[in-house]
């Protein structure tokens, strides 16, 4: 009897730790989801910024991101004096209507210009801009310069040069000149 007795003990403790198994204990279910979170944070730390793509020649190769983001907000001071001045200023002053009767037109293009370069700030009532257009990004810079040489080639009118950049201007949702 006795043995009996040691045989249902053991035949239930085995019930009772393979029922142990098939209830999830709170706090092993808590180590799990820590070890899960660990987990994905050390995956995180692997990888940074790197992209897989295909190049021409259909081949695979690895591009750094990061860098790609930040090396192009790098601004070159040269290549904007280029633009702005050896650019958009040279084809304007060359292709604009010269005279006083002419002047208020230039100026609404000048307006629109600078505008665009400056990212939306417009002159105020005092006279004053609160930025400096020469001062832009390049990438603005040739979008102007691009909109310049094309008005200048198809020979455009001074109004076709302002509505084109107006429209830039509203594109970007930059506010219209008071």
């Amino acid at each position: 009897m006795i043995d009996d007795n040691e045989d249902e003990l053991k035949n239930s403790s085995e019930e009772e730790s393979q029922s142990d198994k098939t209830i999830p204990d709170k706090e092993t279910d808590k180590g799990d989801a820590d070890q899960e979170r660990l987990e994905i944070l050390m995956k995180a730390d692997q990888v940074k910024g790197q992209q897989l793509t295909i190049d021409a020649a259909g081949e695979f190769y690895t591009e750094d991101e990061l860098k790609k983001l930040v090396l192009s907000s790098v601004q070159d001071p040269e290549k904007m004096y280029e633009t702005y001045y050896k650019g958009i200023s040279k084809l304007l002053k060359q292709n604009l209507p010269t005279g006083s009767d002419f002047k208020p037109a230039r100026d609404l293009i000048y307006e629109e210009k600078n505008c665009f370069l400056t990212r939306g700030h417009r002159i105020g009532d005092d006279g004053i801009r609160g930025a400096d257009s020469r001062m832009g990004y390049v990438e603005d810079a040739e979008i102007v310069l691009g909109v310049v040489i094309s008005w200048v080639v198809n020979k455009g009118t001074a109004f076709d040069l302002f509505t084109t950049l107006r429209d830039l201007n509203n594109g970007r949702g930059y506010s219209a000149p008071k």
